[in-house]
């Protein structure tokens, strides 16, 4: 028989890891709806600017050439490590709901005593603080690159007539 405070320590604790999993998998799921969204803006932003530069009737030096290609590459390293980023993401989240599931397993056997609940809990290690943020570093810089590029193109275009 279990004592009536005992059994509200191990609801409470199955509740907040089951909380936990849930909060997680939200978490990663709102990601995946963001990345959809940057890179629909990113699109929208380069289309034209590409687009403007294709058709319009300015001819590029070929330095000038070389730099927007550069630019465009950047832009291109940006993209692909925004995209690495948000998958190394999505897997520590979902990494942290199966964790948050275990640990709401283990405390949903109310047949077993609180101190080998405890020790099986700690036994499953603690939680990792984050993911690698090294995608998201090389994607800032490799998008600044880019933008400063694209402005120093614009620069000479603006100042030859």
């Amino acid at each position: 028989f279990m004592k009536p405070e005992e059994l509200e320590f191990r609801q409470r604790s199955k509740e907040s890891y089951q909380r936990g999993a849930f909060f997680w998998i939200d978490l990663a799921n709102q990601r995946l709806g963001d990345f959809n969204r940057q890179l629909l803006a990113l699109a929208v932003v380069l289309l034209p600017l590409t687009a403007s530069i294709s058709l319009s009737s300015i001819k590029l030096k070929d330095f000038e050439k070389t730099l927007l290609v550069l630019s465009w590459i950047a832009l291109g390293v940006s993209i692909i490590t925004g995209i690495i980023q948000i998958l190394i993401d999505t897997i520590y989240f979902k990494d942290l709901s199966r964790d948050s599931s275990k640990r709401e397993k283990i405390w949903s056997n109310f047949s077993r005593k609180v101190t080998d609940l405890e020790k099986e809990t700690k036994a499953i290690g603690e939680v990792k603080e984050s993911g690698s943020h090294d995608p998201l570093k090389i994607q800032a810089s490799s998008l600044f690159i880019g933008l400063i590029l694209i402005m120093v193109v614009a620069g000479f275009i603006l100042f030859a007539g």
